[in-house]
């Protein structure tokens, strides 16, 4: 009997600042792209934990989570898992814009939106991002709920 390998679940904050957007770019398996900062879920983690982690992992800031704004998942080849990521919108709150330490991150830059269409970028959502910056794509955010009745019992 085979194990399915694991479905990944991936936090990524949507931080705008006066027109422009926040990436960092990551070099892996000799290619270079840009993505939204964020990264993998850890478990007992809540979503809004993990992206305030991921934001001072990768960019030295300090966020506030904001709303969901959508989800995507990929399913690539038989050698790479099932990615669902979450995206969210974040305001920095503080900290200082570096790039983090892991050794994929080669940097963290603001680009003008308008800049997006040019970029390669992954997951390739740069239309569904545009339009849900643009507020084109109504937000959906119910945050985190006990995950069963032995839960409740904690909440008093």
């Amino acid at each position: 009997m085979t194990s399915e390998p694991p479905i990944r679940i991936r936090v990524a904050l949507v931080m705008i600042r006066d027109g422009k957007i926040l990436l960092v770019e990551h070099e892996n398996f000799g290619k270079r792209y840009w993505l939204l900062p964020g990264g993998g879920l850890e478990q007992n983690e809540t979503l809004v934990d993990c992206g305030i982690r991921e934001a001072r992992e990768e960019t030295g800031l300090a966020v506030e989570m904001g709303d969901l704004l959508m989800v995507s998942e990929s399913i690539p080849s038989v050698d790479h898992p099932h990615v669902v990521v979450m995206y969210f919108r974040a305001e920095i709150t503080g900290g200082e814009m570096l790039v983090g330490d892991d050794d994929v991150l080669t940097d963290v830059r603001w680009f003008d939106i308008s800049e997006l269409k040019d970029l390669t970028l992954f997951p390739d959502i740069t239309h569904e991002l545009l339009e849900a910056i643009a507020g084109r794509i109504p937000r959906r955010s119910l945050g985190t709920y006990p995950a069963g009745p032995d839960d409740l019992m904690k909440l008093g």
